[in-house]
């Protein structure tokens, strides 16, 4: 009778698995497809390429325009830079990690480092807002310090956690499986890290910068408190404005079904389709690595 039931618990898992991961599937195309509906207006008033390399954003103009190459360019900048103050401090704290404290300690700091990675991103922003703005700003001489450096410092803040966490998990994982054997070679932990750790956690590592990227591309709350908001040529020490500040500001006060509104899903739309791209870029480097036959776990 146990038997009878675990064996029906099974078939019911294994029926209703497939029909969630359909289903999520068809709610993102959903998703998708509704951002596209709603984003057609603009694209009939502007064509894809001019909205894309435009530098003009006023949308309440007489003659609207949808200029969004500024924008995204904001977005860009602030997460790439955001992820080269990030990554080289999320892999040096992972190794560090790794080798230099007992296992005790690491679960503890791994587990603070989670906790910090759950600070909510508007007391994030706060901070930077009164702590990062004014230093930058007495730094460089500047009559205000919200930039693009400021944005890129705060978000750099969030998404170490997430490389920490994952670089940490990988990197764990290959210095237990090389050690011994290292170690019998007369190889030293330092020097095994280097060599052969490290290449074989590449994949991982990238993983983990590709999901820290995604993180900072739709971060909204912190970013917008400390950047700026202008939609102008972004410049390190400028202002700026991305897209999700764009929609977060403009979206409460827009009217409905406006050539604004439109306009605003366009950039939703292009901040998702450069997020889709991204992580195309990493499963085709997945599945490349695969097909040459590394190993390493992506």
């Amino acid at each position: 009778m146990k038997g009878e039931s675990m064996h029906l618990s099974d078939r019911f898992i294994s029926g209703i698995v497939p029909i969630m991961a359909v289903s999520v599937l068809v709610l993102y195309i959903g998703i998708v497809l509704y951002m596209a509906i709603e984003a057609w207006p603009a694209l009939i008033h502007m064509s894809w390429m001019d909205i894309v390399t435009g530098t003009v954003w006023k949308p309440m103009a007489q003659s609207p325009v949808l200029g969004l190459a500024y924008i995204i360019s904001a977005s860009l900048y602030i997460s790439l830079l955001s992820l080269i103050w990030a990554l080289p401090l999320g892999i040096g704290t992972s190794v560090g990690l790794s080798l230099g404290v007992s296992p005790r300690i690491r679960q503890f700091c791994l587990s603070t480092i989670d906790m910090i990675a759950g600070i909510p991103s508007v007391i994030v922003g706060f901070i930077g807002l009164a702590v990062v703005v004014p230093a930058i700003q007495s730094m460089f001489s500047l009559s205000t310090g919200e930039s693009i450096l400021s944005a890129s410092l705060v978000l750099a803040f969030m998404i170490l956690p997430y490389i920490v966490t994952h670089c940490t998990e990988s990197i764990e994982t290959y210095r237990q499986r090389y050690e011994e054997t290292a170690l019998g070679l007369g190889i030293s932990p330092w020097h095994t890290m280097k060599a052969i750790v490290l290449p074989s956690a590449k994949g991982s590592i990238i993983l983990s910068s590709v999901l820290a990227f995604s993180r900072a591309m739709g971060e909204t709350m912190a970013v917008m408190m400390v950047v700026g908001n202008a939609p102008i040529l972004p410049n390190l020490l400028g202002k700026a404005e991305p897209i999700p500040s764009l929609i977060a500001l403009e979206m409460g006060s827009v009217e409905y079904n406006s050539l604004h509104y439109s306009g605003l899903y366009v950039a939703a739309l292009v901040l998702l389709i450069i997020l889709i791209l991204t992580n195309v870029l990493v499963y085709m480097y997945s599945w490349k690595t695969r097909k040459d036959g590394h190993h390493e776990v992506i």
